[in-house]
């Protein structure tokens, strides 16, 4: 068969079960492209957004199915920017993230934030840091919901948090993002109002952020071969200077000489631990070391920087 053609009948804004808004994909017998995932997030959004009467528990069985068209072609960063142009419409997402949590590093990257449209750099934040939202969300594996930050914070914690990047939120969600019953991140939508969402604005949330879910189990998959392999066994060198293009050469030299000894030690299989007896100071330092590395090389975790690393040919 050269193609299925699936029919999905999308009962929103309805008189009677009987009326709606058919969309016709056709699903050729090949691999999903990327901009497949993208256009099929966009017409399901474009149709929720534009009716009244949503049927919710319909349409997040709908947008979970759409989820099966990613594909690895598509980047964490395009896949956040889908993600949030269906939320934004749907919600008041005035800001947006979401947070990529390491349990070896016990850090939080914030990938595509966003705040009133605008993109703000990533941000790197440690778990353990006392009365925080985003760490509660990750290690108590617990939602967040909020619609007056005054009054509300108490639920969860004992002042109301400063904010790390932007303006300070009168409301908020976020829910944990789990991959086999292990919490690997969280999104979250903030904004500047109060009493703006409602509990089917968590559904969606946790229904989109599935995708992200879906996006590190197929990265982990890529990636799992090479790092058992290649980087546990291989004897890395540096490659040389002359072997480099100019982009590779110029990230290269922002890293400093003792980040250089950290990352090679990570692309040779050593943890934290073992390279902070190498080298002769605290895992803490070693830490410190790998969240700058990782800044640096717009990454968000070990796995990501070392596959980065052998794309910029700095080992052989």
């Amino acid at each position: 068969m050269s193609g299925a053609l699936l029919t999905l009948f999308l009962s929103i804004g309805c008189q009677s079960k009987h009326e709606g808004i058919c969309v016709n994909l056709v699903m050729p017998a090949r691999q999903p492209l990327k901009h497949d995932f993208i256009e099929k997030v966009k017409t399901w959004s474009d149709n929720a957004v534009n009716n009244k009467a949503v049927d919710w528990q319909d349409q997040l069985r709908v947008l979970s199915e759409v989820g099966d068209l990613i594909t690895p072609e598509l980047s964490l960063e395009e896949l956040i920017a889908v993600i949030y142009s269906s939320v934004n419409q749907l919600m008041d997402a005035y800001q947006f993230s979401v947070g990529i949590f390491d349990d070896k590093e016990m850090t939080i990257t914030f990938k595509g934030i966003i705040e009133d449209g605008k993109k703000i750099p990533d941000l790197v934040v440690d778990v353990s840091t006392p009365d925080r939202l985003a760490p509660l969300c990750i290690l108590h594996d617990v939602e967040i919901f909020i619609n007056d930050m005054d009054k509300d914070y108490k639920k969860y914690v004992k002042e109301i948090p400063k904010a790390y990047v932007g303006l300070s939120p009168q409301a908020a969600l976020y829910v944990p993002l789990k991959m086999k019953d292990e919490v690997k991140g969280l999104i979250t939508v903030r904004t500047i109002h109060k009493n703006v969402y409602h509990p089917h604005h968590v559904y969606i949330l946790k229904t989109v952020g599935h995708f992200v879910t879906r996006y590190l189990a197929l990265a982990n998959e890529i990636a799992k071969p090479f790092i058992k392999t290649e980087s546990a066994q291989k004897k890395w060198k540096w490659n040389a200077a002359e072997n480099l293009s100019l982009t590779s050469k110029k990230l290269l030299s922002s890293l400093t000489p003792r980040e250089k000894d950290v990352l090679f030690f990570m692309i040779s299989g050593l943890s934290n631990k073992c390279i902070a007896e190498k080298l002769f100071v605290s895992p803490g330092t070693i830490k410190t070391h790998t969240l700058n590395i990782y800044q640096k090389m717009d990454v968000s975790n070990r796995t990501s920087a070392i596959m980065k690393a052998i794309e910029l040919n700095w080992f052989n």
